[in-house]
C-alpha cells in the first residue's frame, strides 16, 4: 500500500487506479544510491528507469547548441529515463544522485509492456518530458542573467533546527538571511503540516535561491529532513541535545547534516560521538548570557545558509602589498565581514594581520612598521642572497605575529608558498605564522629557500600568484581575488604632480637582481591572472610609475587598491550584502 502511494504521488503513473498502481508496484524493485553514484550515463542502453523516492539526483545533458551543458535537480515523484526506454533510444543524459538517493527500478521492457496495458502512462511521459524541456529552457536562458549563480533553476532547501535551550534563535537568523543575501530567501509556511510544509518549500524552490524550512528539535524530523532538503543546519545548545542529535549525526554519513555547537557544553559532549559525526561540526560558537548567539557567530550562520560566506585571495606584489589595505578599508567601509583570507607572498602577510583579528587601519599601521625605510634598506643591503636580510626578515615576521600559530587566528588562513623538492604549490595551514610567512616571503634571489622537513620551500609567486582555489578550498562561498600584477598601469599617478623638468628623478641604479625580479614579474602575468579569475569577483589595481619595493610609495599603492576595489563593489554586491544584524533582530522582533 505504501508503494501504491508513492506511485500515485508521480507525474508518471498519475491518473492510474488503485489495481492498476498495484500491477506497477509488482514490477519495480528498490534500490539506492550513493552520493556521487551515477544512476546512469548519457549514450548507455535505456534498459531500465528509476522513480526516486528520496533523496536528490543531478540530471545534466548537453546544450542542443554545443553550449555546455545544463543541469536540473531531480527529487522525490520525479522520474529518470521514461521517454528514453519509451523509445528505446540510448540516454541523453547523465544522472548522479547528490545525497544518498532511494529509487524504485523497472526494466524498459516492462515499462512498454505497461504502457500498452495503461496508456496513461505513455500520456504523462509525454507531459513530463515537455515540462523538462520547459525547465531546461528556462534554466539556459537564465545562464545569461548575472544575477543567477546557481547550476540549477531550483533553489537549495535547508532544513534549520534549534533545541530547547535556543528557543526564540531562528526568527532572527531567517531575518539575517534575508539581509545577507542578494538572491530572494523565503521560509516554508510553518502554519502547515510538516509535510505540507515540504511540499510548499519544494514549489518555492523554483522561484527563491535559499528556502528555509524552520523544524522540530527531533530526530525523527531531523531524519526526515535529510530525505528531503538539500542539507539541515541544526543548532545544538546543551549536552542532553548533542546527546539526541549525535545517533542521527553518526548515521548521516553521505547526507548534508550540518552542526553548530552553541556552548562549550554542547562541544565537550560532543566529543562522545561518532568520529564520522564530528566531521559535520561547521561551527562552535560559546553561550552569549543574554543572546544565545553572539553577532559574529549569528551573522556568520547568515551567510552559511544563504552560502554568501566571503573569502578574500591576496596575491604577491612586494611594496604593492600596501593595495590590499585599500581593498580591506573599502570592504570594511561598505560593511563587509571577511570570513576566510588567505594570500601569496605580501599577500600573506596582510592576510596573516586580518586573520589575527586587525582591522584595516591597524594593518597599514603594523605593515608601515614592519617595512619602514629601515627594514627596507637592510633587507635588500646585499645584491644577492644573503643572510643579512633573512635575519631582518625574520624578526619582523615575529614581531607582526607575536608568536601565533595557525590556531590562534579568528578566521581560517592559508599561506601559499611553493615546495621546490616536490615542484608544487604548498598551502601552508598548520603550525607558527612566523615559519609559514618566511617561506612565502623567501623570494629567489634575495633570501635562501627555506628547509622543512627535506623540503625546499621559496615565495608562492613562481606558481599561484593568487591562492583564489585555496581559499575556496577552506570553504568560501564567494571569492574576491586581489592580483597585484595586473597588465594595465598607468602612466603617471593620480593626483602627483609632475616633477620639475630642471629637477628629473634620479633613475634607481639597476643590478642583475632587479633585472631577474623584473623579468620574474613579467614571466608571471598570465598566471597571475588566470588564478584571479578563479574568483567571483577580480580586484585589479592599476598602478604608476613604480617597482616592487618602493614601500616609500605604499600610500599610493593603497590608494589604488581603494579605487580597484570600490569599482568592483557592486559586482559583489549583486552576489551578497552587507549585513546589518541589529536590524535583522528588530524585523525578527527580537530585541
Amino acid at each position: 500500500m505504501a508503494r501504491n502511494l508513492t506511485l500515485a504521488g508521480s507525474r508518471l503513473f498519475e491518473g492510474l487506479i488503485e489495481a492498476e498502481l498495484e500491477v506497477v508496484a509488482g514490477r519495480m524493485r528498490p534500490r539506492q544510491f550513493a552520493p556521487g553514484e551515477q544512476l546512469c550515463a548519457a549514450g548507455d542502453p535505456s534498459d531500465r528507469i528509476w522513480l526516486i523516492t528520496g533523496g536528490l539526483v543531478i540530471w545534466s545533458a548537453g546544450t542542443t547548441a554545443g553550449g555546455g551543458e545544463i543541469e536540473l535537480r531531480m527529487r522525490k515523484g520525479d522520474v529518470i529515463g521514461a521517454q528514453d526506454a519509451i523509445t528505446g533510444t540510448e540516454r541523453t543524459a547523465t544522472v548522479s544522485a547528490s545525497t544518498i538517493a532511494d529509487t524504485l527500478e523497472l526494466d524498459a521492457a516492462d515499462l512498454l509492456e505497461l504502457a500498452g496495458r495503461f496508456p496513461r502512462i505513455l500520456i504523462n511521459v509525454i507531459k513530463t518530458q515537455r515540462e523538462r524541456l520547459f525547465r531546461a529552457s528556462a534554466h539556459s536562458t537564465a545562464l545569461f542573467s548575472a544575477s543567477v549563480r546557481s547550476s540549477s533553476t531550483r533553489g537549495e532547501e535547508i532544513g534549520i533546527i534549534a533545541g530547547p535551550s535556543l528557543k526564540g534563535v531562528i526568527p532572527g537568523l531567517v531575518a539575517a538571511a534575508r539581509m545577507a543575501s542578494a538572491q530572494p530567501v523565503t521560509v516554508a509556511d510553518r502554519s502547515l503540516s510538516f509535510a505540507g510544509a515540504l511540499t510548499a518549500s519544494d514549489e518555492l524552490a523554483g522561484e527563491h535561491a535559499t528556502v528555509l524550512i524552520p523544524s522540530e528539535f527531533d530526530p525523527d524530523t531531523v531524519g526526515v529532513l535529510l530525505d528531503e532538503a538539500d542539507r539541515v543546519v541544526a543548532l545544538v545548545g546543551t549536552a542532553e541535545e548533542a546527546g539526541r542529535l549525535g545517533a542521527v549525526a553518526a548515521a548521516s554519513e553521505g547526507r548534508r547534516l550540518e552542526i553548530v555547537l552553541v556552548s562549550d557544553e554542547a562541544r565537550d559532549a560532543s566529543q562522545m560521538w561518532h568520529p564520522a559525526a564530528l566531521g559535520l561540526v561547521v561551527r562552535q560558537c560559546p553561550r552569549q548570557p543574554e543572546f544565545p548567539l553572539a553577532d559574529a557567530d549569528a551573522a556568520w550562520i547568515a551567510r552559511h545558509l544563504t552560502r554568501t560566506k566571503l573569502g578574500l585571495a591576496l596575491g604577491a606584489g612586494g611594496a604593492k602589498g600596501y593595495a590590499h589595505v585599500g581593498v580591506l578599508q573599502a570592504l570594511q567601509e561598505a560593511g563587509y565581514t571577511v570570513d576566510y583570507v588567505g594570500g601569496s607572498s605580501i599577500g600573506g602577510f596582510v592576510a596573516s594581520q586580518l586573520a589575527l583579528g586587525y582591522d584595516a587601519d591597524s594593518i597599514y599601521d603594523r605593515f608601515r612598521a614592519a617595512f619602514s625605510e629601515e627594514n627596507v634598506g637592510q633587507l635588500f643591503k646585499s645584491p644577492l642572497v644573503g643572510s643579512a636580510g633573512l635575519e631582518v626578515l625574520t624578526g619582523l615576521l615575529k614581531e607582526a605575529t607575536k608568536g601565533a600559530f595557525f590556531s590562534h587566528t579568528q578566521i581560517p588562513l592559508v599561506i601559499m608558498a611553493v615546495d621546490l623538492t616536490a615542484r608544487t604549490p604548498v598551502a601552508q595551514r598548520q603550525g607558527q605564522l612566523w615559519e609559514a610567512l618566511l617561506a612565502a616571503l623567501s623570494v629567489a634571489g634575495v633570501f635562501p629557500t627555506q628547509e622543512r622537513d627535506g623540503h625546499r620551500l621559496i615565495d608562492a609567486i613562481a606558481l599561484v600568484p593568487v591562492p583564489t582555489a585555496a581559499v575556496i578550498e577552506d570553504g568560501a562561498d564567494i571569492v574576491v581575488s586581489v592580483n597585484l600584477l595586473g597588465t594595465e598601469t598607468l602612466e603617471r599617478w593620480p593626483g602627483v604632480p609632475d616633477e620639475p623638468e630642471a629637477e628629473p628623478a634620479k633613475p634607481r641604479r639597476r643590478g642583475p637582481l632587479d633585472t631577474i625580479l623584473e623579468a620574474m614579474d613579467l614571466s608571471q602575468l598570465d598566471t597571475s591572472a588566470r588564478h584571479a579569475a578563479l574568483g567571483d569577483v577580480v580586484i585589479t589595481p592599476r598602478f604608476g610609475p613604480a617597482e616592487w619595493r618602493d614601500f616609500h610609495l605604499g600610500d599610493l599603492f593603497l590608494q589604488a587598491g581603494r579605487v580597484a576595489a570600490g569599482e568592483q563593489l557592486p559586482a559583489l554586491e549583486a552576489l551578497s550584502r552587507p549585513l546589518d544584524l541589529q536590524a535583522a533582530r528588530r524585523e525578527a522582533s527580537i530585541v
